[in-house]
């Protein structure tokens, strides 16, 4: 519940500051599939979106292969024309002492109706960093 509140307050806090850019033609809402590599681990992501005018907000769910683990979180961002700046949060206990709080940020153009591609962005409470590497996601 408390990643609803600050994802509530991040999208305040943009609307307020004027970041919020005119509304286009581009509707990103819908269900989109995305699958990322990591050497022999696969992890295919389900991202349910709604738009409201330029505003982004929705759910995540992954399954990584081959072990069968599944986490998932909450998206939100933003549109402007074509595109398209997300942010993905989600919270995971590992087993560990203290849960790993991870962000990931989008930055991608819709190509087609049916097709996002861009960069990912990745950084965790762990302090494990992914530069940019490249995505695409096909609206199911």
């Amino acid at each position: 519940m408390q990643i609803f509140r600050w994802a509530l307050v991040f999208c305040t806090l943009i609307q307020l500051s004027g970041l919020s850019l005119a509304w286009g033609d581009v509707d990103a809402s819908g269900t989109w599939e995305s699958t990322y590599d990591f050497g022999p681990v696969q992890e295919i992501m389900t991202a349910n979106i709604q738009q409201v005018e330029t505003n982004l907000v929705g759910s995540f769910s992954v399954e990584v292969r081959p072990s069968g683990e599944e986490y998932s979180g909450i998206i939100f961002g933003t549109v402007e024309g074509n595109s398209i700046k997300a942010y993905y949060l989600s919270v995971r206990d590992l087993g560990g002492d203290d849960p790993v709080v991870s962000v990931s940020f989008a930055d991608g153009k819709l190509v087609d109706d049916d097709t996002i591609q861009g960069l990912v962005y990745y950084e965790d409470s762990d302090l494990v960093e992914m530069p940019g590497f490249e995505y695409e996601a096909t609206r199911v």
